[in-house]
């Protein structure tokens, strides 16, 4: 596990992606080039920094999916934010506790590739809070 308090709580993200047992596990970065699963923070800040030095941030991260048949990407890419964003515990850590998962953009096709894979993103706000 990382030792660093945003990769925990990404990858903490992650595995409860996994845990809804598609098509193919998620991996960070780029898609594979079969069909997919990724996923990567954006860029972010802490939007509050108190005294202790704890901050609250919210993170941007950018999911990714690929394959043949758009249904079972598109019924995949909806279950994540369904599942992520109707949760009412949420992962934490020694020093981290993720708050809340919100939708920052529905699953939406942005292309096919030339062997027609059908290619998807979206995107997810995971508030998280160091402890």
């Amino acid at each position: 596990m990382s030792e660093s308090i945003l990769n925990q709580a990404i990858e903490a993200v992650m595995d409860l992606i996994d845990a809804l047992s598609l098509f193919a596990p998620i991996t960070r970065g780029a898609l594979s080039a079969g069909n997919s699963l990724s996923c990567e923070i954006g860029p972010t800040s802490p939007e509050t920094v108190w005294l202790d030095k704890n901050q609250y941030i919210p993170i941007d991260l950018t999911i990714n999916g690929k394959h043949e048949n758009l249904q079972t990407l598109s019924d995949s890419m909806n279950l994540i934010h369904e599942s992520l964003t109707m949760m009412t515990e949420y992962p934490t850590g020694n020093r981290w506790q993720i708050t809340d998962i919100a939708t920052l953009t529905e699953p939406q096709v942005i292309g096919r590739e030339q062997d027609n894979k059908w290619m998807m993103a979206s995107a997810l706000s995971v508030k998280l809070a160091t402890k």
